[in-house]
């Protein structure tokens, strides 16, 4: 099971043998759940008019009902979230493993993954856990993989606005005075699960260029997730530079959900790849 951060939609999700489980967010007073894409209705236009945001990690009560679910049904169960560093959703699903230890169930049924991604780069977390059970691996050697498998994807994303990162307190003060000055657009890495630069770049095409200029030569003819937050005009621009440059490659264009387009900012572009064969 993964959280919903994860771009996956309903079907795509039951192929894969994947339970999402929601996070939520907040409009003026207004709780909603995040749910599979394309089912999340028209969040970019609430988000431009309403007052007060907000979100909320999966809490331990929902994983843990979710974790009981599936042990009492016989199954393992194999979690896996959003990087740690951006999010307390995988804080937890750690919790709701203690808690389900504390009940009387085995703890070695219960595997989690802190993915240090989030987005496009889950999906592909997911899709190789799925290649892996159906493959024979156990629980423990899925987990041992993709822990691997981690460390060799990738995610580079931009914001149009960075005072929706500043205000999460997820962007460091480098970052902020270099994009002050500069007045452009920061190119930015998930690194172990946290925010690093990698360049900036000024106007939407530039910005489409640095994207794709990320990607490493062993993922350049393989699967690149474009995932959009809310209308994201750079996301066409991302697709299109990736048929230039990277023709070999296979493009899967998502939407992002509401949970993360709220941290980012609607508007916002990201570009994940896994490193085929490994």
């Amino acid at each position: 099971m993964c959280d919903s951060s994860a771009p996956l939609k309903r079907a795509e999700a039951a192929a894969l043998g994947c339970t999402l489980v929601s996070m939520h967010y907040q409009v003026d007073g207004v709780r909603r759940a995040e749910v599979y894409e394309g089912e999340n209705d028209d969040y970019d236009t609430l988000f431009r008019n309403g007052k007060i945001l907000g979100t909320e990690a999966v809490f331990q009560s929902a994983w843990a009902k979710a974790f009981r679910r599936l042990l009492e049904g016989g199954s393992d169960v194999l979690c896996i979230t959003m990087s740690s560093r951006l999010s307390g959703t995988y804080r937890s699903a750690k919790e709701a493993r203690a808690q389900l230890i504390a009940e009387g169930f085995d703890g070695e049924r219960i595997a989690l993954l802190d993915s240090w991604t989030t987005s496009g780069g889950l999906v592909f977390l997911v899709q190789r856990a799925r290649r892996l059970i159906v493959g024979g691996a156990t629980l423990e050697e899925t987990l041992s993989e993709l822990e691997g498998a981690r460390a060799r994807q990738g995610i580079v994303f931009t914001v149009p606005r960075l005072d929706v990162l500043k205000r999460s307190g997820r962007l460091g003060a480098t970052r902020r005075a270099v994009a002050g000055k500069l007045d452009r657009y920061l190119i930015m890495m998930l690194d172990q699960g946290g925010i690093r630069d990698v360049d900036v770049a000024h106007g939407t095409t530039a910005v489409a260029r640095s994207l794709v200029k990320q990607v490493p030569e062993g993922a350049r003819d393989g699967l690149l997730i474009v995932t959009g937050y809310g209308n994201s005009a750079a996301t066409g621009a991302v697709v299109e530079c990736i048929k230039r440059r990277l023709p070999q490659a296979e493009v899967s264009v998502r939407d992002g959900g509401p949970v993360v387009s709220l941290h980012l900012g609607v508007g916002s572009v990201s570009l994940a790849w896994d490193v085929p064969g490994e």
